[in-house]
């Protein structure tokens, strides 16, 4: 099971005044994980030279108080608690995207998980896998009366921060809903010429009357089987798998997870750094008729396209911001739940998913951030392998290695002892 456990550590810290988080650490990787949101503030590991580097952004604007609505500056935020809050990686139930309605429920943009406080229950180490963990739950609202219960775990010598939610719909009625993984990385790990893979082979960018018509440069609406082949609004295409840097411009596409996969995963390689950033989940040949399946890999570039807050610090001022969502769903692009359920499918594939009434699902999901030994993976990964002891990158001849439970057969563990 790795090394030894001697590193291992958890503990609960202060960020800000009535902002609580959780601190998990092993030998290799450190989380931080607000209550808040659930936000992942922290995903940091060593690079090549021996510094550490946290992998998620921390946004200029980001808020310190307990509240968007207590902090004098509420509308420079829209008045939008998400923005307020923002984190580098959360789990979204059940609305992907902005706020919207749907079936009566006015749902808050990316859903009541983000826009709650997360209560955490309990946290320990675990005898018998090595692991340390936590435990947070938190409840929908009386319209939608769902309970959420998150596990947080690493484990001795991997760098992967694993996550199960289990979601319980507790009405009489079938719940149709969104999920994802809201996965961002940013500066110092981000940087031009970082390069993105994903499982997806085919994709689409962001159709018409979309938060992205008035920030992007991609064409609309256009289905394409290749990253370095993105058709452009202008004519031609350009290469999305290369991070271009600061262009003045944000963009959406949307990437379906083949149907054979057993594996679902996306990638950002830093070659100048030698670190990579790999989230995987089960894939759709794999997932079990209690997991919620993830269809699709996401991009959300953001490269400068938002001259108004709070990306800019003024309406019509010079967008800040400079981050890539690498996110893994089940939505409709990043559109809500109402739109999903309208569209019910892109790509072929279905964007919604229904939980039964009075039954329990879950999501398990792995983050990688590592360092790599061979430089020539600096230029991608081409494919990706399953092993018993972890995940391999391959890209012809070379190859980095994660050690990781790609199955989550001790994350299934621990949801039974905790659950």
């Amino acid at each position: 099971m790795g090394r030894g456990t001697k590193e291992m550590d958890v503990k609960r810290i202060r960020l800000w005044k009535d902002r609580d988080a959780t601190m998990v650490s092993n030998d290799l990787i450190k989380a931080v994980i607000e209550d808040h949101g659930s936000m992942v503030r922290e995903l940091s590991n060593t690079n090549k030279y021996g510094g550490r580097v946290n992998a998620h952004p921390m946004y200029y604007f980001l808020g310190k108080g307990p509240s968007v609505m207590e902090d004098e500056n509420h509308e420079f935020y829209g008045d939008t608690e998400l923005m307020y809050q923002l984190g580098g990686n959360f789990f979204c139930f059940p609305n992907f995207g902005p706020p919207n309605t749907f079936d009566g429920v006015e749902l808050p943009a990316h859903g009541f998980t983000t826009a709650g406080v997360w209560n955490v229950v309990k946290y320990g180490t675990d005898a018998e896998t090595g692991a340390t963990w936590f435990l947070s739950s938190m409840n929908g609202p009386e319209e939608y009366p769902f309970t959420a219960k998150k596990i947080e775990m690493l484990l001795p010598g991997h760098p992967v921060l694993y996550s199960s939610t289990t979601i319980e719909n507790r009405s009489e009625k079938p719940m149709e809903v969104n999920a994802a993984w809201h996965n961002t990385v940013g500066s110092p790990f981000l940087e031009s010429g970082c390069v993105i893979n994903m499982s997806a082979k085919e994709y689409c960018t962001a159709p018409k009357g979309t938060e992205f018509d008035t920030t992007g440069r991609l064409a609309m609406g256009v289905n394409f089987d290749d990253l370095g082949k993105t058709p452009l609004r202008s004519g031609g295409t350009c290469d999305l798998s290369v991070v271009p840097g600061m262009i003045g411009f944000t963009d959406f596409i949307t990437g379906k997870v083949p149907d054979d996969s057993k594996l679902g995963w996306s990638s950002v390689i830093n070659p100048n750094q030698q670190m990579v950033y790999f989230s995987f989940f089960s894939g759709p040949a794999a997932v079990q008729e209690d997991e919620i399946p993830f269809r699709f890999n996401n991009l959300w570039m953001q490269y400068g396209g938002r001259p108004f807050n709070p990306w800019a610090m003024y309406e019509g001022g010079t967008d800040q911001t400079f981050c890539l969502g690498v996110e893994n769903s089940i939505g409709h692009f990043a559109n809500g739940l109402s739109e999903a359920a309208a569209q019910k499918e892109v790509l072929g594939s279905p964007c919604t998913y229904v939980i039964p009434p009075h039954s329990k699902r879950v999501q398990r999901y792995g983050t990688a951030f590592t360092s790599y030994e061979q430089a020539k993976m600096g230029a991608g990964v081409q494919s990706v392998e399953q092993v018993v002891e972890g995940i391999v990158l391959k890209r012809g001849k070379s190859w980095a290695f994660i050690e990781s439970d790609s199955t989550f057969h001790f994350l299934k563990v621990m949801e039974d002892k905790l659950l």
